[in-house]
């Protein structure tokens, strides 16, 4: 009986030795703050890089097709600002409505801590539009003309003009439709355009799918203080998986 009784002890014991040791208890509250912060550091570190170096972006729509699917899912670095020929952007055409610093700040607190998922005070563009994918034809100082949807570049310096693709090192696809019978090709996304020669801080972007696409065809070119960022990757759907 007494064996069995210091058996229940020793058990007891084993079981409450948190109760009974300080320096145990304290070594348990210091390893569960250690796997706090290191978790807490990791969470903030993953924010910082989805806010400030690589955050997602969906498209949503067909203007940046083949290659750019409705719904697919890239990768935006938003300190890349100063796009080369052919690269994807996120542009920014139309102003917003401005809002205060107090909103802004919350913004950024909040951008920070959903990983760019959600802001309460959102600028909304005035024309009613968000930020979208474009393709870089034209950089500053190029003389640019377009032929029913067929583009033509002088870049500066240069004395003969050549397609998009034969100034451009990247390769990429667009698709070019011929119109239906009946189109007006003044309507929408012009099918030409006359020369026209960019300025030291203004790019012509156009959108992949030619035929009717919104950009510099109807905006004219951009300025760089329009560019969010270069885009870097086509991540989703996987099968389709793109880097630019």
């Amino acid at each position: 009986m007494q064996v069995k009784a210091g058996i229940g002890i020793l058990y007891a014991m084993d079981n409450n030795i948190y109760a009974i040791s300080y320096q145990m208890r304290k070594e348990l509250y210091r390893k569960i703050f250690s796997i706090f912060l290191i978790g807490a550091v990791f969470l903030v570190l993953i924010s910082l890089f989805l806010s400030f170096v690589l955050y997602p972006v969906v498209s949503n729509s067909d203007s940046m097709s083949p290659d750019i699917s409705s719904g697919s899912l890239e990768f935006v670095c938003p300190f890349l600002k100063k796009p080369g020929r052919g690269d994807v952007i996120l542009v920014q055409n139309h102003e917003v409505e401005p809002v205060s610093k107090l909103k802004k700040s919350i913004n950024t607190v909040s951008l920070f801590f959903t990983a760019r998922k959600w802001q309460p005070f959102e600028e909304k563009p005035v024309a009613g539009t968000k930020p979208m994918m474009r393709r870089v034809v034209g950089l500053p100082g190029d003389t640019i003309y377009i032929d029913r949807y067929v583009v033509f570049i002088k870049p500066k310096g240069e004395n003969h003009f050549l397609t998009e693709f034969e100034v451009t090192k990247k390769k990429y696809n667009v698709e070019i439709l011929v119109p239906p019978a009946g189109w007006d090709v003044e309507l929408g996304a012009k099918s030409s355009i006359e020369k026209i020669t960019l300025g030291p801080d203004e790019y012509f972007v156009l959108g992949d799918k030619r035929l009717v696409s919104a950009d510099s065809r109807i905006w004219g070119p951009i300025g760089q203080s329009k560019i969010r960022g270069k885009v870097l990757m086509l991540y989703f759907p996987f099968n389709k998986f793109k880097i630019f």
